[in-house]
């Protein structure tokens, strides 16, 4: 998968995981936001680190 195809892959399923997450939370389940916080912060991390490893591919 090349690197814009994952970007706009990942900004999507980002989006819908927030929409998912704020009709549960206006349902009535309690969310831990402090959790979602660090799960986001972790595959921002990842994908990341996804990309420079291909980037490293197309320059060396």
């Amino acid at each position: 998968m090349d690197p814009f195809t994952f970007g706009i892959t990942f900004v999507g399923v980002s989006g819908g995981v927030f929409m998912i997450l704020h009709a549960l939370e206006q349902s009535g389940l309690s969310i831990n936001k402090d959790m979602i916080h660090l799960m986001m912060e972790a595959s921002k991390f990842g994908a990341i680190l996804w990309l420079l490893k291909e980037l490293s591919k197309v320059f060396f």
